[in-house]
């Protein structure tokens, strides 16, 4: 499952309205006389009425959190907030990770391993209710009352900065693991973008919204946005599929999870996901996989080019235990595009891998004979994985793909280093090579 990638440096990103209070009962005066201008029937005619309640609305709402800047320092942010006592600190785990957390009176804020300011959490609200919330409604109310349409931008703007503040809290609800508030606040984002004001669609929150309604248990709402995800073409590189497949696998129904992961996979026959969940389907209901190479065959005749349909087929054929074939499709992706390392280079990594799981099955067995067979049959796989390894090395561009091929072929080659000069002197290319690298 995919995981949530926003950059926590997006918190930064502030509008600043009107003269911010000064402390909670200034806040609630503010909203108040905001709240008040708004039910006179003259001034509610006008949009600066309203615009003013949303930004009395959002001030109460930044009050607790004014000024703070992610990626400060912890004794930075103590020296900024002189004024303000750190009532404990203690040690709380997150979805990505253990956080330092100093809790005030007003917010938790949450600090990494290198003692930096990752998110905060607000306790202790200035004024209560959904304050964002309200600002959007007072700002959706201003555009109506905006005959002439004078306010428009200045109404947007504010609107994406809603969209921002929304955003940012549903992903620090989400890094403390609170995914039902979280995926509330990502929904909530979509509609300060989805208007006839701003006129744009957040793809994204949208796959957020149904990605952590899942992990909350909102089946429904997850299945409802994962097919508006995959409506409006935004696949998330296929994990709408292979997600959608899951909740509807995990409920039983397998008809709707096949179904899903049929149209994934011609949509998105690189994702892994899909092509996992399909082989696994398959083996679950004791179907005919013939189906999944029906769709990959079609897929290649419309991209005959495409060398990573033929990596993907082979895929299919390793997670089904078939390492010949598997070895065929691998180097038939390489021979499309030679440049395509990744083709022979899983050749080597197929046959090493199997060696590996020979020598596994070797060391638990206690018969002589049978352990000779396999250390044999080792050795034979072992040998294979050298000219595919030495042919993607050749290949290969990437420093790090390089050096991991060199590392795989240093191992082969220190096991035959016995067997005659040439592979000790491959093994001493390769050592030298790592050494130097």
């Amino acid at each position: 499952m995919k995981k949530i990638v926003i950059a926590l440096a997006l918190i930064l990103s502030v509008t600043m309205v009107s003269a911010q209070p000064k402390n909670p009962a200034d806040a609630q005066k503010a909203v108040d006389k905001a709240v008040a201008n708004s039910k006179d029937a003259k001034k509610a005619l006008k949009p600066a009425t309203w615009i003013s309640l949303a930004d009395a609305y959002i001030n109460a709402y930044e009050l607790p959190t004014k000024n703070l800047l992610i990626n400060t320092p912890q004794m930075e942010v103590k020296l900024f907030l002189k004024g303000q006592q750190v009532i404990s600190t203690e040690t709380r785990k997150g979805t990505e990770g253990e956080y330092t957390v100093d809790i005030y009176q007003d917010k938790d804020l949450y600090y990494n391993s290198n003692g930096l300011l990752e998110l905060w959490i607000v306790t202790k609200p200035a004024v209560e209710g959904d304050l964002l919330g309200l600002a959007k409604d007072a700002l959706m109310k201003a555009a109506a009352v905006d005959a002439k349409g004078a306010k428009t931008k200045d109404i947007a703007e504010k609107l994406e900065n809603i969209h921002q503040k929304l955003n940012n809290e549903a992903l620090s609800l989400y890094l403390i693991g609170n995914y039902k508030e979280s995926s509330r606040l990502f929904e909530a984002s979509l509609g300060t973008y989805d208007n006839d004001i701003v006129k744009k669609i957040d793809s994204m929150n949208v796959y957020y919204t149904a990605l952590v309604s899942a992990m909350a248990g909102d089946r429904e709402k997850a299945i409802t946005y994962y097919k508006k995800c995959i409506d409006m073409k935004y696949y998330s590189e296929g994990n709408a599929f292979s997600n959608l497949a899951e909740i509807y696998r995990t409920s039983g129904d397998m008809d709707a999870c096949k179904a899903t992961l049929e149209h994934g996979f011609a949509q998105y026959p690189q994702s892994q996901g899909i092509l996992v969940g399909l082989i696994n389907l398959y083996r679950e209901t004791g179907d005919d996989p013939k189906k999944m190479f029906d769709l990959l065959h079609q897929a290649q005749e419309n991209e005959p080019n495409n060398a990573s349909l033929f990596y993907v087929e082979g895929e299919v054929y390793k997670n089904l235990g078939d390492i010949e074939n598997a070895a065929k499709l691998f180097r038939k992706s390489s021979e499309v595009d030679p440049n395509y390392v990744f083709g022979i280079l899983n050749v080597g990594i197929l046959y090493y891998d199997h060696a590996v799981d020979i020598q596994n099955a070797a060391n638990e067995e206690t018969d002589d004979a049978k352990y000779m067979a396999y250390v044999k049959e080792f050795e034979e796989s072992l040998e294979k994985a050298i000219e595919p390894f030495e042919k993607a090395f050749s290949v290969a561009t990437d420093p790090e793909i390089k050096q991991a091929i060199a590392e795989y072929l240093k191992n082969v080659y220190f096991r035959f280093r016995e067997k005659g000069p040439e592979y000790a002197a491959a093994y001493e290319k390769y050592n030298n090579y790592l050494k130097v690298e």
